[in-house]
């Protein structure tokens, strides 16, 4: 599988080149480009992943190049199982004078999303029930529960003093409709055969609703609205790839009872901090450290994964685990009401050149991550029955969970970053591996 995902890498970069064969490089400086790519790979219990993915870069006069004017990204994919992902992504520092607009509006179907339990290394995590090759094989989806997510976000920045345009405000409105429910078994066994069909027992979603441990009605998903607010501090020489400066920004966010179904509310406290070192002119050193802590209010357990943010380079914004958070470890393997988050990398552009009359390098990135929960999830065991409370349940406080690996970049005009990394977890307990394929660097 890992050789399948590198060849894909391969193909999309050739497909990405020849885009731009026969563009003039003062038309992409000083106007319009995009880059196109195809939305393919397998999941042996999603199927094929089918459609495409474009960026638009409008730049302009090209007088702020490399940063755009405009950008407009657009994906759709499907897997022959039955998972969509639709989504729009707009981001403008030129639509309104001295405020930086994006807007996102983004609808997934996630037949199988990751669901291991709260509270990081409290939650018991067995490799062996969803793997087919084991005497103790449950499921291939025991950790796994139907979800359906529908979210319209927007985002405001401005600058608060005109002569300090480091120092900058932030608004916005989010909005997401939520359906979650046990895995459609009767879909995923669509056209298989009988060896290869997953069996009909209870997950980990259903059995946290037998224990009350979910509660039914909040368990089914909901609406929620959430207004945030915040201060943002960005020297950064660029916004993609930087070479030196730091971007921090601190985020309020809160959730009042009237714009939620469930009738409660929550406040959260969000910050990440990035800071870049440049070491010479092609070797980048960079981190980032994001920390989030309920202030008060209860969240939905669907909503602890939730990172507020300005900026989504991906489709959602969500972790700890998984391609934006922890590469290698397990996606939403650790889940809390607080979280602490740490990413190091060491970027390498080792090959630069004019490629097609376009401004086009290769780099390398090699990485460490951290997280762990820094506040619990209270949660009622009392229902768990003894014979099984141990096969589920640690009773111990979080430590750093850590993954490493190594990853691949093409860019052209330095925005359009297509980038694969490979992570490793370094405990069985967050999981094994993982491959990623997306745009852009991680922060």
């Amino acid at each position: 599988m890992h050789k399948k995902i590198v060849v894909t890498f391969i193909l999309n970069t050739l497909v990405f080149f020849s885009l731009f064969a026969q563009k003039d490089s003062s038309y992409v400086k000083e106007g319009f480009t995009f880059g196109l790519l195809p939305a393919i790979s397998f999941d042996s219990d999603l199927g094929f992943q089918y459609g495409g993915l474009t960026n638009l870069y409008w730049y302009g006069d090209g007088s702020n190049y490399p940063d755009y004017n405009h950008s407009l990204y657009v994906e759709y994919s499907e897997y022959t199982a039955g998972s969509t992902l639709m989504r729009l992504y707009y981001d403008s520092p030129a639509l309104f004078k001295g405020i930086r607009t994006t807007a996102d509006v983004t609808y997934f179907r996630d037949l199988a999303m990751d669901f291991y339990g709260f509270n990081g290394n409290d939650a018991v995590y067995n490799k062996n029930w969803e793997d087919s090759d084991s005497p103790d094989y449950l499921s291939r989806v025991f950790y796994r529960h139907h979800r359906e997510m529908f979210r319209i976000m927007t985002n405001f920045k401005g600058k608060i003093i005109h002569d300090s345009p480091q120092w900058q405000w932030m608004a916005g409105l989010v909005y997401f409709d939520f359906n979650i429910g046990s895995v459609d078994l009767e879909r995923l066994n669509k056209n298989k055969d009988d060896d290869d069909k997953l069996p009909e027992i209870d997950g980990i979603y259903d059995k946290y609703l037998d224990w009350n441990i979910l509660d039914e009605k909040e368990a089914e998903g909901g609406r929620h609205a959430y207004l945030k607010i915040g201060l943002s501090y960005d020297t950064r020489d660029r916004e993609a790839n930087p070479s030196e400066g730091m971007w921090t920004e601190l985020f309020i966010a809160h959730m009042p009872s009237f714009m939620s179904s469930q009738s409660g509310n929550y406040t959260r406290l969000n910050l990440f901090h990035r800071q870049y070192f440049s070491i010479n002119k092609n070797l980048i050193a960079a981190y980032r450290i994001g920390y989030q802590h309920k202030l008060g209010g209860t969240i939905p357990f669907y909503l602890l994964p939730h990172m507020a943010t300005s900026v989504l380079t991906s489709a959602t914004s969500q972790g700890l685990g998984g391609s934006k958070t922890l590469r290698g470890i397990n996606r939403n393997r650790l889940v809390g009401n607080g979280s602490l988050l740490t990413n190091v990398e060491l970027r390498w552009k080792m090959w630069r050149t004019k490629l097609f009359k376009q401004d086009f390098y290769l780099g390398t990135n090699y990485f460490v991550d951290m997280g762990m929960i820094t506040q619990d999830y209270k949660i009622d065991k009392s229902m768990v029955p003894d014979e099984e409370y141990h096969l589920y349940f640690n009773d111990t406080n979080d430590k750093p969970h850590f993954s490493y690996g190594l990853g691949l970049k093409a860019a052209l005009n330095e925005n359009f970053v297509l980038s694969a990394d490979y992570g490793i977890a370094a405990s069985e307990q967050d999981g094994n591996s993982g491959i990623y394929i997306s745009l852009n660097y991680l922060f």
